[in-house]
């Protein structure tokens, strides 16, 4: 493979870090941007001569002028990954306007921004690229206390398929995709202020009709799948990663009559 880079926004953990080493083990070299930068210190530190750290806010256009720059001092831009998002839960009757312009900056005009500068980036270079969007399944389902994250996520769907369309003919591929439930830390913050942690991560995972939580290296294995010559025809699609949890209009069991058996971890556990 020619010696690419990417660089992946909001690569401290979760999601963004299981992609940063994904992509860092199939071969790229790695622009990780976050604001904790001592999370992106241990990740160059783990892979020093295949992973830059940019410190910053994606909410700054700077930042991702930062990290193109960081890319293109190594190699060509192949790929942009779009993953930095933050949440405070709250109802439209009482979210505070603060949190909610806290989080379209991040979530939507933090993704924004990084498109633009990777379609630019795409279009000097005049070979073409990838980019991939993080968005959630609760881009297209309601949640409770979802008002402001999933005005958000609805967001990214959209410049992702405008975007697509838009740049298609330029070779750029613009994709997004939808996690359902992920066992990342901000998960296990919010379950951690359950009142009954086992019932919420029961919850968590009746939502899909896997009937688990899924992991961050899932969602990572697809990021990289659309960055790759491999999804070299495929554009323009939100692409749900939840377990089956969009499939389905309502939970119901099983048929009792199949061949279940859950005491069998691997069944319902990913595979690494």
């Amino acid at each position: 493979m020619e010696r690419l880079s990417v660089v992946v926004t909001g690569a401290g953990e979760g999601i963004g870090a299981a992609t940063l080493h994904r992509l860092v083990a199939d071969g790229y070299c790695v622009v990780g941007v976050d604001v904790n930068k001592d999370l992106l210190a241990a990740h160059v530190a783990a892979f020093p001569d295949r992973v830059v750290g940019v410190t910053g806010d994606v909410a700054d256009r700077a930042v991702h002028e930062r990290a193109l720059a960081a890319a293109l001092a190594i190699a060509p831009l192949g790929a942009w990954v779009n993953n930095a998002a933050i949440d405070v839960p709250a109802r439209a009757d009482t979210f505070d306007e603060a949190d909610l312009r806290r989080i379209i900056d991040v979530n939507l005009i933090g993704t924004a921004l990084g498109c633009a500068t990777a379609v630019g980036a795409f279009l000097d270079q005049r070979g073409g690229g990838a980019i991939v969007n993080v968005s959630s399944l609760q881009a297209i389902r309601a949640f409770p206390s979802a008002f402001s994250y999933e005005a958000s996520k609805g967001g990214v769907d959209a410049i992702t398929r405008q975007l697509a369309v838009e740049y298609g003919a330029c070779g750029i591929r613009v994709n997004a995709v939808q996690p359902g439930a992920i066992l990342t830390p901000m998960t296990n913050r919010s379950l951690a202020m359950a009142s009954d942690r086992e019932a919420e991560v029961r919850s968590y995972a009746e939502l899909h009709a896997l009937e688990r939580i899924g992991e961050a290296e899932e969602v990572a294995a697809v990021i990289a799948f659309l960055v790759s010559q491999d999804a070299s025809f495929v554009t323009g699609v939100c692409l749900p990663v939840d377990g089956g949890a969009a499939a389905r209009s309502y939970r119901y069991p099983p048929d009792p009559s199949l061949p279940i058996d859950r005491d069998l971890p691997a069944q319902w556990t990913y595979r690494r």
